[in-house]
């Protein structure tokens, strides 16, 4: 099944905007890019969603009730104060949800949704194959960018700090830990480039890719989780502070868990 053009340039943007913005910017655009107007939800029904798409969606499905409710009733705008109702209820649902999940998020700007939570219509596992296919392989570009991210800020704090006047970013170790990164990132990339080209190099070398394998794109966020892991171990105590990366690597791991099984491999 080949991938459409303009789902493979989303796959890239993402991981453009990860590396670039961060995580919570490249979300948004994948999440309106791949599901506009309906929060994916992973097979357990549970969502990982930007806050500023909540009440965006809520909108949506206020809209969408009330035009339902005219073309039902076969009336104008004026008979339309039911559908206003549902549209000012929903909308305050959001603006609660939203409130409540202040503190509930990983990292700012993301909240966590349980099933049947936000949509009324939410259901787990309710998007089709292909769909969902594009959401995963999605979401492991935009790991990707934000790993790539983790890799470029930790090579910066690491070339700051000293030990008997020597960078941290010298030592044999250290450089090694960092080449062993740089080359699961460019694994990955290759494979992720093979995938939107529709080509598998090693079975099919000149013919097109076959079908997304669930069990390969479990084991791309395993391996993503662990280079972000290896990086958090190197910076050490700044990794899990309040203005260190931990939390968004965190929360990245945790669109992997949501969307994707897990990666219990990274533990192996």
């Amino acid at each position: 099944m080949t991938v459409p053009a303009e789902v493979r340039e989303h796959w890239r943007e993402a991981r453009v905007s990860a590396r670039a913005d961060g995580l919570v910017p490249a979300l948004t655009l994948l999440v309106r890019a791949l599901s506009p107007g309906a929060s994916p939800r992973g097979p357990r029904g549970h969502a990982v969603l930007p806050k500023e798409l909540l009440e965006e969606f809520a909108a949506m499905e206020a809209e969408d009730a009330r035009r339902e409710q005219q073309a039902e009733q076969g009336t104008g705008a004026g008979d339309g104060a039911t559908g206003d109702g549902h549209e000012r209820r929903r909308l305050s649902e959001f603006s609660e949800l939203k409130e409540s999940r202040d503190d509930d998020g990983p990292v700012p700007g993301l909240a966590v949704l349980r099933p049947g939570e936000g949509d009324a219509d939410a259901v787990a596992g309710s998007v089709s194959p292909s769909a969902s296919r594009d959401w995963s392989t999605g979401l492991a570009w935009l790991r990707l960018g934000v790993s790539e991210r983790l890799r470029d800020a930790s090579i910066a704090y690491l070339a700051l700090r000293q030990v008997e006047g020597t960078s941290l970013l010298m030592q044999q170790m250290v450089k090694g830990a960092l080449a062993d990164v740089l080359i699961e990132h460019l694994e990955i990339e290759g494979f992720l480039d093979d995938l939107a080209d529709g080509i598998d190099r090693v079975a099919v070398p000149l013919g097109p890719r076959p079908p997304i394998d669930e069990r390969e794109l479990t084991r791309l966020q395993a391996q993503i989780t662990r280079a972000d892991r290896t990086l958090l171990r190197l910076l050490g105590a700044h990794g899990f502070t309040a203005e260190g990366p931990g939390m968004t690597a965190h929360a990245s791991e945790l669109l992997a868990d949501v969307y994707c099984g897990g990666t219990t491999e990274a533990d192996a």
